[in-house]
């Protein structure tokens, strides 16, 4: 498709150009213009005036005043094609561009001197000569002669008129229809285009492209004048020159809307995309006036947004963030920097081109009339190649995200099949470790030497085993906290009772304290505080247990109300010292001094994440003399 697109446009700018230089071979011998700043000469006052010599095609840019253009016609200059003997006798006048408002023909062979009228202001139907530009019929003449054009557009004004015989004017205008049709397709196919990969995509920028085609087309229809050979004559001539202006500004509209849309993806900074909003709401005034009919102005200031458009455009490519702010291994913008930078200083040249030209900053040529439809076609096209690329790099980057989506995927479910085999795993060692234990156990005899070691050993190795399982469980949900209403103290005197040595145990509880909580998750913590107390206390040293309610200190003392429980267990530490405050609560933690008791390194990793389940906090606070954790659970359940 980019092959076709390419050959057409350059068949396209081939025709164009190679028409533009044999167009230039006509009866017009001598050109010169004059300007009536306040548009009050008659033709008799305009053949005083001094006239300005001019070459091909006049640019006064957009201006109130009246151009007069005296054309010097030689009859016998030019090539003539052959033909009848009516051939010889006839000339017509071809003006172009089409959207110009009122062009007056003035020629000493015509009765009282006046021709007649033709311009967007007045129905195409009532023209001399039926055609996509203004057609006039003049007599040939015996000698050269001068004929006035008197012009008056609120458009650019740039004009350029050929005299050609009947036959050589038909030639010339199909190889222009061909141009223009060639035009009018490549709008058409490059719509088509964007319209298929918005629907095929679902790409929102595709869909703005689509507009931005949409709104170019009827801007070629119009400013070409194809409009002319379809407007049905109940129509108003004021109704198509106004959908010309409309087109005008639209056609710039929604490529500003495009450019912003695009360039968000890049994250510009915040002001340059802001200025590039402000042309918007420029567009939005510019069609307020075009409706209030202000065209003139609407139509000017419609040319300065063509001139800021591009170089905002150009600051909100180079302030893109989206580069720098993406994280490693994240997903990265289709186009790069370089690349986007690029095509708006291209984008800014062509614009710049078309944008000068129409002011009546530059030197004006036969093509220069047409430089705003083919700069749009050029834009367009080389829009689409860089949406087409971004398109190839999106499907490359979602190729990777569903390829590193699928691995993920595997992996896993890999990973949850090792851990199914593992909890099977653990679960029947768990069980076949506990049976006999329990078989030991009883037949222990209280009497023989030693058994108190043995039973420790063998408590302890019955915690390491319910640990691994309750790890097991926390990590696949199966702990949840249960709440109800229960007296924290028989909480805490039950697991103070099943704790290894409940005699080295000082408890300090009040005698009731209803909370709200979950008595099996709360004995766990406890049970695993205090083991982790007694492992690594200082022999012959009192552990403290104590809970007591904490008020709220922001509120004055007398209405203070208690808000939560503290569960406070401390001890002296023995020979591993004091944890690391960093790894404390760490899955498999174990300070290198801790490592000479038997423990899994989960009991307090363990009792931290029951605590968070149960709405509460398990917080470190050791002081020089002590080992202290502090449970903190509120009294009532917030829902």
């Amino acid at each position: 498709m980019l092959r076709y697109l390419a050959a057409w446009m350059a068949l396209f700018l081939g025709c164009f150009m190679g028409m533009s230089t044999a167009l230039a071979q006509d009866h017009i011998v001598e050109r010169s213009w004059a300007e009536d700043p306040a548009g009050q000469w008659s033709w008799s006052d305009a053949r005083k005036q001094t006239t300005q010599p001019f070459e091909g095609t006049l640019n006064r840019g957009y201006g109130t005043g009246v151009l007069w253009l005296r054309l010097r016609i030689d009859p016998q200059a030019g090539e003539v094609m052959g033909g009848t003997d009516a051939d010889l006798q006839d000339l017509v006048l071809r003006i172009r561009p089409a959207y110009l408002d009122d062009v007056q023909l003035f020629d000493p062979l015509a009765p009282d001197g006046h021709a007649g009228t033709v311009g967007d202001r007045h129905h195409p139907r009532l023209d001399p000569l039926p055609g996509s530009d203004f057609l006039w019929p003049i007599s040939r003449g015996d000698a050269p002669r001068d004929i006035w054009l008197r012009l008056q557009s609120t458009s650019t004004r740039q004009i350029h008129v050929a005299v050609l015989p009947p036959r050589e004017l038909a030639l010339r205008v199909l190889q222009w229809n061909i141009v223009t049709s060639l035009y009018i397709g490549a709008v058409m196919v490059l719509l088509l285009w964007a319209c298929l990969g918005f629907v095929l995509r679902r790409d929102v920028l595709m869909g703005w492209f689509a507009l931005m085609n949409i709104t170019a087309c009827l801007f070629g229809l119009t400013s070409l004048g194809f409009m002319r050979g379809f407007w049905p004559i109940a129509w108003s001539a004021e109704a198509l020159n106004l959908l010309g202006s409309f087109a005008s500004v639209l056609v710039v509209g929604a490529g500003v809307a495009f450019h912003a849309r695009f360039l968000r993806e890049f994250r510009p900074a915040p002001w340059a995309m802001g200025l590039l909003d402000a042309l918007l709401l420029l567009v939005l005034v510019n069609l307020v006036l075009v409706a209030w009919g202000n065209v003139s102005w609407a139509l000017q200031s419609n040319m300065v947004t063509i001139l800021l458009a591009p170089p905002i455009c150009l600051l909100c490519a180079i302030t893109g963030r989206v580069w720098a702010d993406s994280p490693e291994g994240s997903k990265v913008p289709a186009l790069t920097r370089k690349v986007l930078v690029t095509f708006y200083l291209g984008f800014l040249t062509i614009f710049a081109l078309s944008s000068t030209t129409g002011l009546g900053w530059l030197p004006a040529t036969e093509w220069t009339i047409y430089v705003s439809q083919v700069h749009t076609l050029v834009i367009s096209l080389l829009l689409m190649l860089v949406l087409q690329y971004r398109a190839f790099k999106l499907d490359q980057q979602r190729q990777q995200t569903q390829l590193a989506l699928k691995t993920t995927t595997l992996a896993v479910a890999h990973e949850r099949q090792l851990r199914e085999e593992q909890e099977k795993l653990l679960a029947m060692l768990a069980h076949e470790i506990k049976t006999p234990l329990a078989t030991m156990h009883l037949r222990l005899d209280g009497q023989a030497k030693g058994v108190k070691e043995i039973r420790d050993a063998m408590r302890d190795m019955n915690g390491v085993i319910d640990r691994c399982l309750q790890a097991l469980q926390l990590g696949d949900g199966r702990l949840s906290a249960r709440f109800q209403t229960v007296d924290l103290v028989d909480v805490v005197r039950s697991a103070w009772s099943a704790s290894a040595q409940p005699a080295n145990v000082q408890l300090n509880v009040p005698k009731a304290l209803p909370v709200e909580t979950d008595p099996q998750l709360l004995f766990i913590v406890l049970s695993n505080l205090l083991d982790n107390a007694g492992k690594y206390a200082k022999p012959q040293t009192t552990i403290e247990l104590a809970c007591a309610l904490e008020h709220d200190r922001q509120m004055p003392q007398a209405s203070q109300t208690p808000q939560a429980v503290r569960v406070t267990v401390a001890n002296v530490p023995g020979k591993a010292g004091w944890p690391d405050p960093t790894h404390v609560f760490d899955k498999y933690y174990r300070s290198p001094q801790a490592k000479r008791q038997s423990g899994t390194g989960l009991g307090l990793y363990l009792a931290q994440h029951l605590v968070q389940a149960l709405g509460g906090q398990l917080s470190y606070v050791p002081d020089d003399e002590v080992v202290r954790f502090v449970v903190t659970l509120p009294l009532n359940r917030v829902a």
